[in-house]
């Protein structure tokens, strides 16, 4: 009886924490596992070769009028990186250094402050993590969460790091329905993150 009710249920879940394990075991140099399947990667230069991180091939530069349209500002990121469909975007923008209340902070102070500030902004928005990823001696900090827009609810994950001096904010997001496949790949990806 409680097999034909929670055996589905269970072998879902079961699926699910294998092929968790299986990601956190592989690492990217070629091909990043993404969901069940392998999608190939190449290695992204970024801010006039100031860095450079192993992207999946499948995110490629926005075009220009869905940048506008998407973002209805011209205050854009400086590197928007996209599914053909849109429904993934990795974005990637220089901030100043000498934001208000922030210029003695390290990038994990910075993202602490962010995300309260973020709180106090969008009530709605569910916070989930945070944590850090080491990319050779680069420390890079992230949050996580679920913020709901007229089109769906968006899984955004939200991390920072210092490059020559300049402070990078990176915030990648997709539709929340994709947040198991994707919440794994992003931390292994920055992890490939490296400086000139």
């Amino acid at each position: 009886m409680w097999i034909r009710e929670y055996g589905s249920e269970l072998i879902s879940a079961l699926k699910y924490h294998y092929v968790q394990k299986r990601i956190q075991k592989q690492k990217i140099r070629k091909y990043a596992w993404i969901g069940m399947g392998k999608i190939p990667v190449h290695r992204e230069r970024l801010f006039d070769g100031k860095c450079s991180i192993l992207l999946p091939d499948t995110l490629t530069d926005m075009e220009v009028t869905d940048e506008i349209v998407g973002y209805r500002s011209l205050q854009s990121p400086q590197i928007v990186k996209a599914e053909t469909n849109g429904n993934v975007v990795l974005t990637f923008s220089l901030i100043p250094k000498a934001a208000a209340g922030t210029e003695a902070m390290d990038v994990s102070g910075r993202l602490r402050k962010l995300r309260k500030d973020m709180k106090k902004k969008w009530k709605q928005d569910v916070y989930y993590g945070t944590g850090e990823v080491q990319a050779g001696g680069l420390k890079i900090p992230w949050m996580d969460l679920k913020s709901f827009c007229e089109k769906g609810n968006i899984y955004s994950f939200i991390f920072l790091f210092d490059i020559n001096g300049d402070i990078v904010l990176g915030n990648f997001y997709c539709h929340f329905q994709q947040y198991l496949i994707w919440k794994p790949v992003i931390p292994k990806l920055l992890a490939t993150l490296e400086t000139k």
